[in-house]
């Protein structure tokens, strides 16, 4: 009886183990890492302010039937408020969150900044972040203004990390300014005129004109950390543990 019993435990188990691999198959987690290069010594010609840095990072992962910023497009209501004040509440709780459960996975906000190693500032925070991906939504949106500055931003748009079937081991995006189209001031501090009517988020580039010009600001490098195979954790079925080691 006792045989019988082992028995079906196992059989129970692989079961849920079976199912539960199933339901988190398209379930994996990536880590990003943002390198802020933007100083007076990456940007000789470009005389960058003292507390030069990203503000807070904010965006969110979806399907490709959903887009939350574009190059040629105005800015939404989200995106305004992050390019003037580098505040992500209203892309993030609003914008991005609307759409969860439908067009979009999940919300990611991290409120603090991403500095260079020239700025000191208690605002500054982790570098790196971890945040879950489903095949279903395997694309990533996240902005972050440069701060202080009018309406300038750098930042990803659906940007693909499962494409042919597969996930992408490490994907590493050059982060160039863009110009959020809502303010004309070419300067460093917060605000300045508004733009009546706004004009279209643009590529920053020489001719442009931008006190912060086009120059490479860093990079973000995702990195997959757990493929769909290792998603599952242990499963205990009554005096039964299968461990990943044993399946």
């Amino acid at each position: 009886m006792k045989t019988t019993h082992l028995f079906l435990g196992l059989v129970f188990a692989a079961q849920i183990l079976l199912n539960a691999t199933e339901a988190r198959a398209g379930v994996v987690r990536y880590r990003l890492d943002v390198d802020n290069t933007w100083s007076e010594e990456t940007h000789p010609e470009r005389i960058a302010p003292t507390d030069a840095h990203f503000s807070w990072l904010g965006g969110g992962t979806h399907n490709d039937n959903v887009s939350f910023w574009q190059v040629g497009e105005l800015a939404s209501p989200g995106m305004v408020q992050m390019a003037e004040t580098g505040v992500i509440n209203i892309l993030t709780d609003e914008e991005i969150q609307a759409e969860v459960g439908n067009r979009a996975f999940q919300t990611l906000e991290y409120r603090w900044w991403f500095c260079p190693a020239a700025t000191m500032a208690t605002s500054c925070g982790d570098l790196s972040v971890e945040f879950d991906v489903d095949d279903t939504f395997p694309l990533v949106t996240l902005v972050t203004m440069l701060g202080p500055s009018p309406d300038w931003f750098v930042g990803v748009s659906g940007l693909p990390l499962f494409e042919n079937g597969q996930w992408k081991p490490s994907v590493v995006v050059d982060l160039h300014p863009f110009d959020g189209g809502t303010r004309s001031a070419n300067q460093w501090p917060l605000g300045g005129p508004q733009n009546d009517p706004p004009e279209a988020i643009s590529v920053i580039t020489e001719p442009t004109g931008q006190l912060v010009g086009p120059a490479k600001m860093g990079t973000f490098t995702f990195t997959l950390l757990t493929p769909p195979s290792t998603a599952v954790e242990n499963v205990t079925w009554g005096d039964v543990k299968i461990s990943p080691d044993e399946r």
